[in-house]
């Protein structure tokens, strides 16, 4: 893990509210990470969690220290649950990138001699505009530039109806259309980056390894599998089984067009 030195490996207490901040826990599982306690820290974070909810430090510091004890799953399940909240951090993205890189190698090495693709799908344009104004950028990011906009839309109103050069209110006219349609349009990227937040249509793999089944069974049939993907993998979440009481006990899941198959939902952490 000495590569792994070189990256992100800082932690991001300092950025959490005053209260957060002066939890004895905080600053105990800071000191246990710094000490080589990863153990503890993960105690310790997920203790702050649970009384305090979370946060995208709190995440990221708890992704470290999971990642630190190779859980390649618990540590991916936290990165990105952190970059929802906080899409744009360098850090998180940065760890992202580099914990990716390794669950593709594992991946790779579970193909044994077979050439499937073990990344996710090509996006169309459509795709990849979604993913950069949803996913890549905060809603509150967008709410701000659709607030600053609207009221230099207001002020062009003003410079429109209480000016009488004749210029200055084409300006005021035009440049009011203008900028009510960027507002406009930031309001509808703010409304789809809240709603990506909200959507739990991905998951973490968390388990060494999980074949997928072609059909949900209660037993593993090696024989019946679409191949096997190792802990730290994200997916897609296709569709679900549940039982009696609601409780659900199979996920549909999808990589890509190689990797589609049904897995126990203990092994799948959603994001």
């Amino acid at each position: 893990m000495k590569i792994f030195k070189n990256l992100s490996l800082i932690l991001l207490s300092n950025l959490f509210c005053l209260s957060l901040s002066a939890s004895p826990s905080v600053s105990v599982a800071d000191s246990a990470y710094n000490a080589g306690d990863y153990l503890k820290a993960i105690e310790e974070y997920n203790a702050v969690a649970e009384e305090y909810g979370v946060s995208a430090p709190l995440l990221f510091n708890l992704g470290n220290a999971y990642l630190q004890q190779d859980d390649y799953g618990n540590a991916m399940l936290c990165y990105q649950k952190a970059k929802k909240l906080d899409p744009s951090n360098k850090h998180i993205n940065r760890n992202l990138t580099y914990l990716s890189g390794k669950v593709e190698d594992a991946n790779k090495a579970e193909q044994k001699g077979k050439r499937k693709k073990v990344t996710v799908d090509t996006p169309n344009f459509f795709q990849s505009i979604h993913t950069s104004v949803a996913e890549n950028t905060s809603s509150n990011v967008w709410a701000g530039w659709a607030a600053a906009t609207f009221l230099l839309f207001a002020g062009c109103v003003c410079l429109y109806l209480f000016n009488s050069n004749v210029l200055m209110r084409k300006t005021g006219f035009f440049g009011g259309f203008i900028l009510l349609g960027i507002s406009i349009i930031c309001l509808v990227c703010a409304y789809s980056g809240a709603a990506a937040a909200e959507n739990h249509d991905y998951g973490v793999i968390l388990t060494f390894k999980t074949p997928l089944l072609t059909e949900p069974n209660k037993v593993s049939d090696k024989d019946k599998n679409e191949g096997i993907l190792t802990r730290g993998t994200k997916i897609r979440i296709i569709s679900e089984e549940t039982d009696a009481e609601g409780n659900v006990n199979w996920y549909k899941v999808r990589l890509n067009s190689d990797y589609i198959g049904w897995v126990p939902a203990k092994d799948i952490g959603v994001i």
